[in-house]
């Protein structure tokens, strides 16, 4: 639903820009240019709808990795004076329920809004006479030199539909947001003019005439029109007078007064339209904010014991530790994460993924006792009680979680316990399953801590022991494997990674996006090779050889964009491929051709 995203004096953008997003959104650029400006404007939407916080520093879906140091930071070179834009446009065609029935006409809607703080006129105090006592006294005078006050707000909402402004709002002194502008001729609102009046009156159409009469009792609706706007977003109109009419109320349209009647039911009804547009448009963005999904351009090491990690790690999410807490979960996730760790074609490292079950010595004691009186029925007390002793010992050994405790790890408990009564057929046939059924109900009670298994030595090693290529790219597969109808942002994917890799990442990104996950992908990167796949796909798309299993990729599916330094501002260049997957034109500045210079 989410098609694109504008920007204005924001970080490193001063004249607004026009950010495209489609499922697979490529972002290049030099060093410094402003790449990641593009997904941290997202990242402030995202804290600024769910804190109503605009003076962000450290935002809550960025953590550590995103710290924006306030408005006068993230203004576009810290000039205060300048109101920051940002728009997202929607697509309409999307939209369910009401809000689709409002938007029927049209195919694109537009929010807008201007972040700014408010300038007052510095005053400074000098000795003066008091004309009436002639007494020296201080007085204030103006100085000319402008001054901010208090805390960033949005200063002005507006509402295009088609590229055509429906409405514009501007804040007040009392800190709500007066309708500016209602244009009741826009396609969208003559509909719901149309609609609203032929449900509520005796008259069975409205001609071209009848909307022109009614100039005035719109003009004295905007008058009154106020809306709240506690957090990023309107929150709707404030309730008011033009809200005191009855749902119910049925308006006579009269041929002598027909002018007259149409203006009072539009007077009585078209508030609430606003409102339900107003609330249901910023429900729709916030719903497209909400699916962000961030991982930041390093990814930390979770300590070695997964199931404590979240309570001690702030950079949780935007760090990637979260993943890891991911693979341990969901089987599914962590069998496709195996697949590409262990691929021929991939990482081809000899790890798996596995998740160890611990218990603690206290925990299995029941276990323990049940399995000794039943070795005395069966006759097989000493060679059991050698098993259950080998395995004590095995329990103790132990493995440090925290100061107070221990977790104690059991390590294939039936084959153990088999290996010291397999004299005896009868009970280990009849005992096994029912160790393994006591398990399983005890599954929950558990500690489940993620391993890796070295294949070659069947040796359980910790992700802090293996090579650091592993740690960055995992939660970057989860993000794939695991998001469902999610945008994820995702800063340089390929760190670490050698080239032949990289360009597999393109065909994660390609399922996740284009296949029954669909994702939408903001990838800020500087990977060739990543590129370099998703054109080879596109142009296997088009020459129908495109390898079984893989989704079709088409031009309307990638975005890539270019940001380069422009003087003392940055600007985005589309970069639009054709079907055959080609670049239309070049990359500005010979970027990518680096290698060519090198080897000529």
């Amino acid at each position: 639903m989410l098609n694109e995203v504008q920007l204005g004096n924001f970080k490193a953008f001063a004249d607004t820009q026009r950010v495209p997003i489609r499922p697979l959104t490529l972002i290049y650029g030099a060093n410094s240019a402003g790449k990641s400006s593009i997904i941290h404007s997202l990242v402030l939407a995202h804290h600024a709808i769910q804190t109503g916080e605009l003076d962000v520093h450290r935002t809550t879906v960025g953590g550590e990795s995103v710290d924006l140091g306030g408005f006068r930071q993230y203004v576009h070179r810290r000039d205060v004076t300048k109101r920051v834009e940002w728009a997202m446009e929607l697509d309409a065609r999307g939209f369910e329920g009401r809000l689709a029935e409002l938007f029927a006409p049209v195919t694109a809607i537009t929010v807008r809004l201007e972040l700014g703080i408010a300038q007052e006129e510095k005053k400074r105090k000098r000795e003066g006479v008091d004309a009436r006592t002639g007494e020296t006294v201080m007085v204030e005078e103006p100085t000319g030199e402008m001054v901010t006050v208090g805390d960033p707000y949005v200063q002005v909402f507006a509402l295009d539909a088609d590229g055509k402004r429906l409405l514009s709002m501007s804040r007040r002194p009392n800190a709500t947001l007066q309708m500016d502008r209602l244009d009741h001729e826009h396609p969208v609102l003559r509909e719901a003019l149309r609609a609203m009046v032929m449900l509520s009156s005796t008259t069975n159409d409205m001609a071209t005439e009848d909307f022109e009469g009614l100039d005035d009792a719109v003009a004295e609706i905007v008058a009154e029109m106020v809306a709240t706007c506690s957090r990023f977003l309107p929150d709707g109109l404030a309730k008011s007078d033009a809200f005191q009419v009855s749902l119910q109320q049925f308006y006579t349209i009269s041929k002598g007064r027909r002018r007259e009647d149409l203006a009072a039911a539009v007077r009585s009804f078209l508030p609430r339209k606003i409102d339900e547009m107003l609330k249901g448009v910023a429900a729709a963005v916030s719903g497209e904010i909400g699916r962000l999904q961030y991982l930041g351009p390093l990814r930390s090491y979770p300590p070695r014991h997964l199931a404590f990690a979240q309570h001690h790690d702030p950079n949780w999410h935007a760090g990637g530790g979260y993943a890891w807490d991911v693979v341990r979960r969901d089987g599914n996730v962590r069998t496709q994460v195996n697949e590409w760790l262990n691929s021929e074609e991939r990482l081809q490292t000899p790890y798996m993924l596995e998740v160890q079950h611990s218990y603690s010595l206290r925990q299995l004691e029941p276990l323990l006792r049940r399995i000794s009186d039943d070795a005395v029925q069966f006759g097989v007390q000493d060679l059991l009680n050698r098993g259950i002793n080998d395995l004590t010992l095995l329990l103790e050994d132990g493995v440090p979680v925290d100061d107070e405790s221990h977790i104690y790890e059991i390590v294939e408990f039936a084959d153990t316990l088999a290996a010291h009564v397999n004299t005896d057929e009868t009970f280990e046939q009849w005992h096994l399953p029912n160790i393994q059924e006591e398990l399983q109900k005890r599954e929950s009670e558990a500690l489940s801590e993620l391993i890796l298994m070295d294949q070659r030595t069947k040796t359980i090693v910790s992700h802090r022991d293996v090579g650091i290529g592993i740690s960055q790219v995992l939660p970057v597969l989860v993000g794939a494997y695991a998001a469902e109808d999610k945008l994820v942002a995702i800063e340089q994917p390929e760190i670490h990674l050698h080239p032949k890799l990289q360009a597999e990442l393109g065909d994660v990104f390609i399922d996740a996006a284009l296949g029954a996950r669909k994702n939408t992908f903001l990838i800020e990167t500087h990977s060739e090779h990543l590129l370099l796949r998703i054109m080879k796909r596109m142009r296997q798309t088009f020459e129908d050889n495109l390898p079984s299993g893989l989704s079709p990729v088409r031009p309307e599916d990638i975005s890539v964009l270019y940001v380069e330094p422009d003087g003392k501002r940055s600007i985005i260049r589309e970069m639009p491929l054709n079907e055959r997957g080609e670049l239309v034109k070049a990359w500005p500045g010979g970027f990518f051709e680096e290698g060519l210079r090198e080897m000529f």
